[in-house]
């Protein structure tokens, strides 16, 4: 029995001690209420249980680590605040918050009172000096191993509640305050006979839901902080995913500029609606939300961003007419500058001389100079093939097609960026006047060939932006000449110098005077012979044809810098023997129609 006395009194000092240094590890701020869970310390250990508050007559009460319900609001008796509690054992009375400055009741998480105790949130716990240091375990019980310990004053949020009877005891799962949202793990709130390791110090808080989303799959999402769970664990969030957070709690969310699908970052949906273009999102988590990135697709990114292909300033107005475009007329246009733009038909007040214009490029790419065979259909044309590859393929890719021109402005196989000069409007082919004939096609290009395959519908085509503008004709809107026309497009480009002009396959046009009203003929582009199906890369000089003047190119070009492209006709960056090897290979291959 002494030994028990010694005992006691050995504990009650560490406790006394504690309660001295760390005013007990309970802030002020949060007291106990009615209706509240409490606890009795190790220091409360059968406590007196009165008829009422500051009552002699008193009976010993539960032992230390016995829970119950705050059955009123507090009575004061020599400013001390006494409570009337029902306890889990049965009893019932007033008990002192304090005795002689030392806490015996402390609020616990939940609702009830054991065994029927509930969880209505998150709650705001603390370590009480009874649990110093508290054991955080893997699971609900003894039997699990301990992640780490818990010093008395460290907090954390108490959100999930598991009774083991057999030891009975209350489990609380928690998340730990500690980096990015700490520890996540299991702790007894209370022993009996040992008193109360947590102490509740705040009050209850829902808990909400944070759904994260993206258009693209596979796309992580950065997160800082952790939910409540401990997730993600890494950091970074796989989409789709749900996290759960406590009410109020402040999140950051990065998404990344590239998906892996390779389209680009958008913007983020809230509850679908568009929020915010910004890739790092911060937001206080109020109420459950969906928060979604919205990706476009690289080819949608492509057909999307596109430069309208001259001068900034300049207005150009689209026409096109029945059998153009390879037998769909919206599957090509053809452009005239125009002197102005006007909201009616023929959207435009007249026409501005446009023959040997600067044409830029439309977006970045390898440009392919080239010359339809006996200067018929598209004349001289450019190829400029992107490196956007199209959805589900892995060698087709995005191309614009220039035809029609009177020059080119860099060489065959130049590597060039959008909004640089690339060549000048003519008329060459299959034309009856100078105009730009444009199209978007997917090519594939596998070894030394480049096969030209679908046309994509460029007008009318809501997807499908020049410098920002839909590329539209009104098709109940037509001008002698051109056919079917539409709103001008403005221009973009800021054009500084033009190289000069490289002589092309066929005889450029002669420009004449000023086009101050279009032509009379009925059809700008007379398309009876299509574009070559096949192109051959290692045609270096683009005269169509492979033969001893490529071979010289690569020849000369072989550990070069890479000043001349066009000789790498394999794609890898350098010119080398598999270049020369692929010259070889076609010799003698002219364009297949």
């Amino acid at each position: 029995m002494a030994w028990r006395l010694r005992k006691a009194w050995r504990t009650n000092r560490l406790w006394l001690a504690l309660c001295m240094g760390m005013l007990c590890a309970v802030p002020s701020a949060q007291m106990i209420q009615r209706n509240d869970r409490v606890g009795i310390t190790l220091l409360g250990n059968r406590l007196w249980v009165c008829g009422r508050a500051c009552g002699s007559i008193r009976e010993a009460g539960p032992p230390a680590g016995t829970d119950g319900i705050v059955l009123s609001e507090a009575d004061f008796c020599d400013r001390t605040p006494w409570w009337r509690v029902g306890w889990s054992n049965g009893q019932r009375g007033w008990s002192a918050e304090r005795r002689m400055n030392r806490v015996q009741l402390l609020p616990l998480p939940g609702e009830g009172s054991y065994p029927n105790i509930s969880a209505a949130g998150a709650y705001p716990v603390q370590v009480a000096p009874d649990g110093n240091p508290l054991n955080v375990r893997m699971g609900p019980g003894l039997n699990y191993g301990i992640l780490t310990q818990k010093p008395a004053g460290a907090t954390g949020w108490a959100y999930q509640v598991v009774i083991d009877s057999t030891n009975r005891l209350v489990w609380w799962k928690i998340r730990w305050d500690d980096a990015n949202g700490g520890h996540v793990g299991w702790s007894a709130d209370s022993r009996l006979f040992s008193g109360v390791y947590l102490t509740k110090i705040g009050a209850v808080r829902p808990i909400n839901t944070l759904t994260i989303e993206s258009s693209a799959s596979g796309v992580g999402i950065t997160v800082s902080l952790r939910d409540l769970q401990g997730n993600p664990a890494s950091g970074t969030a796989n989409t789709p995913t749900t996290l759960s957070y406590v009410s109020g709690t402040q999140i950051t969310l990065t998404a990344p500029d590239t998906a892996p699908d390779d389209s680009s970052f958008l913007y983020w949906e809230r509850n679908g609606t568009p929020y915010t273009s910004s890739l790092s999102i911060t937001l206080y988590l109020t109420q459950s939300q969906t928060l979604r990135a919205v990706y476009r697709a690289r080819e949608e990114q492509f057909l999307w961003n596109l430069i309208a292909p001259w001068r900034q300033g300049q207005y150009w107005t689209p026409s096109t007419y029945d059998g153009h475009g390879g037998g769909n007329m919206l599957n090509a246009v053809d452009l005239n500058r125009a002197a102005s733009s006007r909201s009616t038909c023929p959207y435009t007040n007249g026409w501005i001389q446009d023959c040997d214009e600067v044409l830029v490029a439309s977006h970045a790419g390898r440009a392919y100079t080239r010359a339809q065979s006996g200067c018929t259909g598209y004349g001289n044309y450019v190829v400029l093939v992107s490196d956007v590859l199209v959805s589900g393929t892995s060698n087709t890719y995005l191309a614009t097609i220039y035809a029609h021109l009177n020059y080119f402005l860099v060489d065959n196989g130049t590597q060039v960026v959008a909004g640089q000069p690339i060549a000048r409007l003519g008329s060459t082919g299959s034309s009856t006047g100078p105009h730009l004939h444009y199209e978007i096609r997917e090519v594939t290009v596998s070894g030394s060939t480049l096969t030209l395959g679908a046309r994509r519908q460029v007008l009318n085509n809501p997807a499908i932006r020049l410098s920002g503008q839909e590329l539209r004709v009104d098709l109940s809107c037509t001008v002698s000449g051109l056919g079917y026309v539409g709103s001008p497009i403005l221009g973009t480009a800021s054009v500084g110098s033009v190289p000069g002009n490289r002589t092309p396959p066929c005889t450029p046009y002669s420009c004449g005077g000023f086009l101050w009203s279009p032509e009379t003929a009925p059809e700008r582009c007379i398309e009876e012979d299509e574009l070559p199906v096949l192109l051959y890369l290692s045609d270096v000089n683009g005269d169509g044809c492979v033969d001893e003047t490529d071979l010289r190119r690569v020849l000369m070009a072989i550990g070069s810098d890479m000043s001349d492209t066009s000789s790498d006709v394999n794609w890898d960056g350098i010119v080398d023997e598999a270049d020369l090897i692929a010259v070889l290979l076609d010799w003698g291959h002219c364009a297949v129609p």
